[in-house]
């Protein structure tokens, strides 16, 4: 692919509503391989099977789509409010930790990606006619786009593309939109010169380990699923035992903690795509009755049809609405 053609790749992404597009060659390098086998054998990925069984197969997109030599990473912003959760000027090191307002009383709050529709659906709608158009200009070639469920670490294809660079709270981080962006990506047997990596770090910033209300994040770029609030309302499907105390800090569903505290997002601006805009399908701090007055499994699935939220299930996510109702 000429440097003409990836110009041209990044106006049809951006007229299907990406923010970018950058490429990455079809393996992810040996230390992400490493540290997520080290991840899986210290068990931090709880009842997360689905990491376990494909393990290291996932740092090589031929996993997914054999003979590839090349993914193609797209990131779309989803922060769904109108002001950013840090006031501008917000910097490392300046002020001292940063409090979370929680949600208002009888409110709980959904993870922000959440409010709107269901990005793994959205996403591949609006790559539909980036996919058909370069399926025209390479028409030998074979693709496969992977939206968060394939066995791909898309993190580390995002970080290795340049599109950000790997942050402390296990996210990629954007120097010039912050986190809030999802990540999609297309394997393809073509061969395209990959993008350099850009330069980008925390440094001294500990925001989100401190910020954590489950000191989820148990060292740098170290997370321990287990603990998080998102595996806990979304990943999780035991039930916790008599002595343990589940600490959801006002989410039913997802959590956003780590990254409304990390000074990059104070660059974050409403999502272009107006899938993703607040009150979309929900609110981002939503009245806990919104879910308690849900009758039947048929209405839950009919009132979240096209919404992450129907993962949960209707009983899951009215037993987390009442526990962080109650502050649990």
């Amino acid at each position: 692919m000429s440097d003409a053609l990836k110009a041209a790749l990044l106006e049809r992404a951006r007229a299907a509503g990406f923010d970018d597009v950058r490429v990455a060659p079809a393996a992810a390098p040996e230390a992400d391989r490493d540290r997520l086998l080290g991840w899986l054998a210290a068990g931090l990925h709880g009842e997360m099977d689905y990491m376990a069984r494909w393990g290291a197969a996932r740092a090589d997109a031929a996993t997914v789509l054999p003979g590839a030599r090349s993914v193609l990473v797209f990131a779309a912003n989803h922060y769904p409010l109108a002001t950013p959760p840090l006031p501008p000027g917000g910097a490392e090191g300046s002020g001292g930790p940063i409090l979370v307002a929680g949600p208002p009383p009888g409110h709980v709050a959904i993870a922000k990606y959440a409010v709107g529709e269901d990005y793994h659906v959205v996403l591949r709608e609006r790559l539909a006619p980036v996919l058909g158009w370069l399926a025209e200009v390479l028409p030998n070639e074979k693709w496969r786009v992977c939206v968060d469920s394939a066995p791909l670490l898309e993190r580390a294809f995002a970080v290795r593309a340049g599109i950000g660079f790997a942050a402390k709270n296990t996210m990629v981080i954007s120097p010039r939109r912050g986190s809030y962006f999802f990540i999609a990506c297309i394997a393809t047997t073509a061969l395209i010169e990959p993008d350099a990596p850009i330069e980008g770090t925390c440094g001294t910033c500990t925001r989100c380990l401190e910020a954590c209300p489950t000191q989820a994040i148990i060292a740098p770029h170290v997370l321990d699923a287990r603990r998080c609030i998102s595996y806990q309302t979304i990943e999780r499907r035991s039930e916790p035992g008599p002595d343990e105390s589940v600490h959801l800090a006002g989410y039913a569903f997802g959590c956003d903690i780590c990254q409304d505290v990390c000074p990059y997002n104070k660059f974050a601006v409403q999502a272009g795509m107006e899938e993703f805009r607040d009150g979309r399908v929900v609110r981002h701090h939503e009245p806990a009755a919104t879910f308690a007055a849900i009758r039947s499994n048929r209405e839950f699935a009919r009132r979240f049809a096209r919404s992450p939220l129907r993962r949960a299930g209707r009983r899951r996510l009215q037993r987390h609405a009442q526990s962080a109702v109650r502050g649990r």
